[in-house]
Parts: structure tokens; sequence; C-alpha cells
């Protein structure tokens, strides 16, 4: 069952208590939708990058902490993460909420589309959705951080979604030319 952002607020802020030094968190993913850009989304876990294994003990899947909360913070490595690999100077520090040990980043909005085109589930179509919906993607930036993106640029898979959501959320055609993604505007 996915998490509310209350369910995640507390499970943060209690896992904070259990700190006793300072400590990065990069989320990505639903995770940092739900913190940051829109508090009525849900998420199942929160994603982080490259997470210290003391916070992964405290406040990982089989946790008691998770246990309580039923929510947990999901490792997930730089590689796995389909962002442009300057997406760390992108990130924005997470304010609303106060912490003594957690300094909590969330990734750019456009970074986080970027990783759900990895998986591109109907979950992430939905998440997508709303985001444009609600005016938190310009499609032109997208488009931009998206041929900043070489390595997934690289994967047909990748571009196969990329195809998929930019038709079915956006309502455009995107083409490859030469390692670049375009808007085809021969169908605008």
């Amino acid at each position: 069952m996915a998490r509310s952002y209350q369910q995640i607020v507390n499970f943060l802020q209690e896992l904070d208590k259990r700190l006793n030094k300072k400590f990065d968190l990069f989320v990505v993913g639903g995770g940092s939708i739900t913190l940051f850009y829109d508090h009525q989304n849900t998420t199942l876990d929160i994603d982080a990058v490259e997470v210290d294994a003391r916070i992964l003990k405290i406040a990982g899947e089989k946790s008691a902490l998770a246990e309580k909360h039923k929510v947990y913070i999901q490792k997930i490595s730089e590689v796995g993460f389909s962002a442009p690999k300057d997406w760390k100077t992108k990130t924005k520090l997470l304010k609303d909420l106060s912490f003594m040990h957690l300094a909590i980043y969330v990734a750019d909005i456009h970074d986080v589309v970027l990783g759900k085109f990895a998986r591109l589930e109907a979950r992430d179509i939905k998440d997508i959705s709303g985001l444009f919906k609600n005016g938190h993607i310009n499609i032109d930036f997208l488009l931009k951080r998206l041929n900043q993106n070489t390595k997934e640029l690289m994967n047909q898979e990748y571009k196969n979604n990329v195809k998929l959501a930019f038709e079915v959320i956006f309502g455009k055609k995107i083409i490859f030319r030469q390692g670049q993604a375009l808007i085809d505007q021969s169908h605008a």
C-alpha cells in the first residue's frame, strides 16, 4: 500500500531522532515527488542514492522503524538512477521540515522524470502525468536534460520508453537523430 506524505514525515522524524551524527540523504523517485513537489502523491518507499549503511540499518526495508511506519528507505546506486551525471548539483534541500541530523536533498523533478522513464510502469506514467498536469514539468528543459543523459540514450529500451512517455503523457512525438532526442515537428 502506498504511503502518504504524513506517514513519510513521521518516519523521517523518528529516523532523525535515532541518529547521532549528521547525514545527507539524496532522495529520488516517488519519495522526492511526495516530499517536495506534490504532498498528495503517495509512494511505496523512499528511493535514495548511496545511503549510509547506518541509515539502512535503522530505516531499511526489514528494520523495526520500517515495520512501525510501513515505509522504508531503499538504497539505489547512482549508476541505477537514470539521470545525467550532474544531477546532484541540481538537487534542492528540503527546508519545510527541520531535522537535527538529516539533510534531505531531493532530485530536480526533470531528473526524477528521467529516472521514471527507465522503468515506465503504470505508476510512473501516473506520477509523470500528475506532475505535468500540475505544471511541474517544462518540456523544453526535460528534453535538454534528456539529451544530457548520454548513458541512457545508448539504451534502446530507454529510448522506446521515452518515445512512449512523450506521446502518451505530453502529446509529442520524439525522434532520435545523431544521438539526440528531438520533438518531431512534422507531427506538431
